[in-house]
């Protein structure tokens, strides 16, 4: 293993530049001083594409294999292909830095023996800078562990966990922001009905989740934010009693646990 470098890991490979893939590289770019991003993709325009989201070079799957950090972003019946390409390297193994749904730690380490294993479950947010990245690793050096999280901070939130709660950490992760958006719709729906125009709405619901979000960025019981804004008899008490009467709160739980139960069963 090479000495610690404070300049690892100069160079990282997208393979795979969907949706994901490419706003998995976009918030590695966001970084001060990113490293060079080589974006691989079987469809050379969607390569293109996410190679001009990141600022980096398109690349194919041998030169995004050969990089010091392999991102694995493609389907998940694709990844045997990919990982092909990073067996047959030269040198030293890379990080391999899996994106891909459905194939843990483990089966990870059997189709490449050696080097550091990360498997994470981002969103799309992580494009902006705003996202949440949970991950669990394998074999990851100390001095390789403290580089990716570096590597990935700029992404948003990293939050490490064991992979016996990735079904979990999927479920807020990667189906968190569907359940928001659909709590977003709720506020706009309820803001025309109330008279705003749509547009109106929207901007004025946008602009309340971003503020909750800034206020709970501190680490606040979501519970003692909501009791600060509920004056008594007045108009936020009197919307959180039509919530509670439908038993929202219990209902976006149950949809959280669904969601795991969902994952494990993937």
């Amino acid at each position: 293993m090479p000495a610690a470098d404070s300049t690892w890991p100069a160079t990282v490979g997208v393979i795979g530049a969907g949706a994901m893939g490419g706003a998995f590289a976009a918030g590695i770019a966001r970084a001060a001083t990113p490293p060079r991003i080589l974006v691989a993709d079987a469809v050379d325009e969607v390569a293109a594409h996410g190679a001009a989201g990141c600022g980096g070079d398109v690349a194919d799957v041998a030169q995004a294999a050969a990089c010091d950090v392999v991102v694995l972003a493609v389907k998940p019946k694709d990844v045997p292909e990919a990982l092909e390409a990073v067996r047959a390297r030269h040198g030293d193994p890379p990080v391999l830095v899996s994106v891909a749904a459905g194939w843990d730690l483990a089966r990870l380490r059997r189709e490449i023996p050696t080097g550091g294993i990360v498997r994470t479950m981002p969103n799309l947010a992580v494009r902006h800078g705003a996202g949440l990245v949970a991950l669990a690793t394998a074999d990851l050096p100390r001095d390789r562990h403290a580089a990716v999280l570096r590597l990935l901070a700029p992404l948003g939130e990293v939050v490490e966990v064991d992979e016996s709660l990735f079904p979990a950490a999927t479920a807020l992760a990667g189906s968190g922001p569907g359940l928001v958006a659909l709590m977003a719709e709720g506020l706009e729906e309820g803001g025309v009905r109330a008279g705003l125009s749509r547009a109106q709405a929207r901007a004025m619901g946008r602009a309340v989740l971003e503020g909750v979000a800034a206020l709970l960025a501190d680490g606040q019981d979501p519970a003692a934010l909501r009791q600060r804004v509920s004056s008594p008899a007045g108009t936020t008490v009197e919307g959180i009693a039509v919530l509670e009467r439908g038993a929202v709160r219990a209902h976006i739980a149950d949809a959280v646990v669904a969601a795991a139960e969902k994952s494990k069963a993937m």
